[in-house]
């Protein structure tokens, strides 16, 4: 009985040895497959794939000040979301003409505006007729009237002879205006009448204007009746004695006519 309880306790003393040594390899295989330095490595290395968000900011506006291009500013209040990239945009509407209250673009406005001034504007009609009433190119007493029937009186020339012309009193300075609408022929100087304006009134019409200075036109411009074309200059030397004047005459198909005829 002796022999039995001692080998008992020989064999209780193996079992609890073996049971040591099997538990402590089950720890040791625990710890070779996930050791504690490798799971905190792991940890950080998924803490700098995924950065930390501040305390105090929601996900949403993480996600948000992630995003490529355009920053956003979150407004604690309301949580609306504004670009700071939104100045850039109103540079750009600003750019293109499209800063009006209501949207709408100037630049186009403006071509609009444009347009529209051109089609009010039309060219004066030329289109003179026997129908046709002037108005006095300027206001004054006539020196010498128009006479292709018979001879009149020159005082400077001292002699009578066809005048295809009025003659009108003027002081210098005075402003001449076109008489009707036309289109400026030629623009000469001569001996007699000075700077003389020769304008096509259409149908084979035309109006002269002499001793001239200061002219507002060109050849090839297109006047309105009324339209200031210049002013009385001092009188040429064939004029001396009648003084500044203004030299008007007209023609048809090249041949004087009285201008008398179509003036009020």
């Amino acid at each position: 009985m002796i022999f039995n309880g001692v080998l008992l306790a020989a064999m209780a003393a193996l079992g609890l040895t073996v049971y040591q040594v099997g538990t402590s390899g089950k720890k040791d295989s625990a710890q070779e497959v996930l050791p504690l330095e490798s799971t905190n490595e792991t940890q950080t290395a998924k803490a700098e794939e995924e950065p930390l968000v501040d305390a105090g900011t929601s996900q949403v506006e993480a996600d948000m000040s992630s995003m490529d291009g355009d920053d956003f500013l979150a407004n604690k209040d309301t949580g609306d979301f504004v670009s700071e990239n939104s100045t850039i945009d109103d540079s750009i509407d600003s750019a293109a003409g499209t800063n009006n209250l209501d949207g709408t673009n100037n630049t186009v406005d403006m071509a609009a505006a444009a347009d529209t001034a051109v089609s009010v504007y039309t060219a004066p009609e030329i289109n003179f007729s026997e129908d046709t009433l002037m108005e006095w190119p300027l206001h004054g007493t006539i020196l010498i009237d128009y006479s292709m029937d018979q001879t009149t009186y020159f005082p400077t020339l001292d002699q009578y002879k066809l005048n295809p012309s009025i003659v009108v009193q003027a002081g210098e300075g005075a402003p001449v205006v076109s008489a009707v609408n036309g289109t400026v022929f030629s623009i000469e100087e001569d001996a007699q009448t000075g700077t003389t304006v020769t304008m096509e009134l259409g149908n084979g019409y035309q109006a002269i204007y002499g001793q001239l200075t200061d002219l507002n036109i060109s050849e090839g411009d297109t006047v309105t009746k009324g339209t200031t074309i210049g002013y009385v200059a001092a009188p040429t030397k064939y004029y001396s004695k009648e003084g500044s004047n203004l030299y008007f005459a007209m023609k048809k198909d090249g041949k004087p006519i009285d201008p008398i005829a179509y003036l009020p």
